[in-house]
Parts: C-alpha cells; structure tokens; sequence
C-alpha cells in the first residue's frame, strides 16, 4: 500500500470516529490542505432556481468568498454547479470544457480567481433516493500526487457521509413553516411510512416508477429529510401526515 493510500485510510478511519461535525469540518481541512486546497464545501443540491443557503451542510469556504457567493447569488450562474448537476463523476474545474460561457459564469470563476480559488475539484453524490449533494474544494497552487483523485474522492465520499450522519435534527420550532406538501406527496410519503417501495407505490396510485419517486424527493426537500425514514418521521412530526 502506497503512502497515500495509507494516509487517505488513516483519516478515513478518523472521519469514521468523528463525534460531531466540528471535528468532521477540522479532519477534512487538514487532509485537503495536504493537497493545497484552502477552501471546501459540502452541501446539497437545491432545485434548479433556488439559493445555496439552507442546503449547505458544512462550510470551509473563506468568509470573503462566502460572502460575495452568497451576496451576489452566484450558484444560479455558477459553471461547476451546473455540471455538478450533470455528472455523476468527480471532476478537476479545469477538466469542464465550457465552449461558450455566459458573462455571468465567467465573473463567477474570475471572482473565484480573485478570492483564491483558482483551480479545483468536486465531487458529486448521489442518494439513495437520487437526491444530490456535493463536495467541492478550491485552492491556488495544488500539489496532486499520483492517486490522488481517488483519495480525494473517497475522503469526500466519506466526509459527506459523516456529516450527513451527524447533522442536528430540524428544531421543533420549525413545525409548520416547512414548504407546504402537495396532497399526492402526502400520500407518497403514507405508502412509504407503510413500507412499500416506489415500484409498488407507483402501481397503488395509478403512477410510474419515476413519478414515485420525484415526489418523495420533492417531500425530502421540503421536510429538510436525508432518508425515506427521516422524511416520515419529520412528516409525522410536524403533522404534515398521520398514521
């Protein structure tokens, strides 16, 4: 085993044994800046049109960044949001070819640039519902060793686990400000508190497969839920459905 592969583990394994997300946040900074990278994020994919904002999950960004990102809204024109969106493979920013990019997109990477972030990498992951979140990172000079990428996809890959894992639950005072459910999501999520799975929910409410599914990923949204069991809980919770 190579002196990366067993550096990646050794952290992998810590990340594992993390007890909050401070220590997730500390453990993750450390190994990206072994690579050169001075900034990370870990955040959930909002729908197309929405802010950042109540998606992220942890934020390494530099706080003169996070501010001008946030400030101008830039995930809208963001090029690396975008293909993030489209991939389902890890990707180094200066990979993505963008043959005909809008002045907005280039202001947001010029401005990146600018903050520090000249080159990149993220890594886009998927749910089990097909929900999408990712891990991306910025620095100026990177130091990328042989096998490289897959370690830094694999910390991210587990790094985003843990996070997810430990993440505090919606406070109680949330109940009744989440986004209104549609009452075919509601019946969704009642099929699911029951156990059936999209397939056999699709056949009791005369839907496909797919329909199923968007909407329990819809409901996932809006109830701030990271599994099928975690949204029937908030549901039930909040009294968006009962058994």
């Amino acid at each position: 085993m190579s002196g990366i592969e067993r550096r990646t583990f050794d952290i992998v394994d810590q990340l594992q044994a993390a007890s909050d997300c401070d220590e997730v946040y500390s453990l993750l900074g450390v190994a990206l800046s072994e690579f050169g990278f001075t900034n990370f994020l870990i955040t959930e994919m909002p729908p197309p049109g929405s802010g950042l904002q109540a998606s992220l999950i942890l934020n390494g960004w530099s706080k003169t960044w996070f501010d001008r990102y946030m400030d101008q809204n830039f995930f809208l024109h963001d090029p690396m949001a975008a293909h993030t969106r489209s991939s389902t493979q890890a990707f180094f920013w200066d990979e993505v070819r963008c043959p005909h990019p809008s002045k907005e997109a280039k202001r947001v990477m010029n401005e990146a640039a600018e903050c520090g972030l000249r080159r990149g990498f993220s890594v886009p992951i998927l749910g089990s519902t097909g929900e999408q979140s990712c891990v991306t990172m910025g620095g100026g000079k990177l130091d990328i060793p042989h096998r490289g990428r897959e370690a830094l996809q694999l910390l991210s890959i587990f790094a985003h686990g843990k996070a997810q894992s430990l993440r505090p639950p919606p406070a109680p005072a949330a109940a009744g400000r989440y986004e209104a459910l549609t009452e075919r999501e509601r019946e969704v999520l009642l099929w699911v508190a029951r156990g059936k799975t999209d397939w056999e929910i699709g056949e009791i409410l005369a839907i496909s497969e797919q329909t199923a599914k968007a909407h329990l990923r819809n409901s996932l949204r809006k109830l701030n839920a990271v599994s099928r069991a975690h949204a029937v809980a908030n549901a039930i919770s909040w009294r968006a459905i009962s058994l």
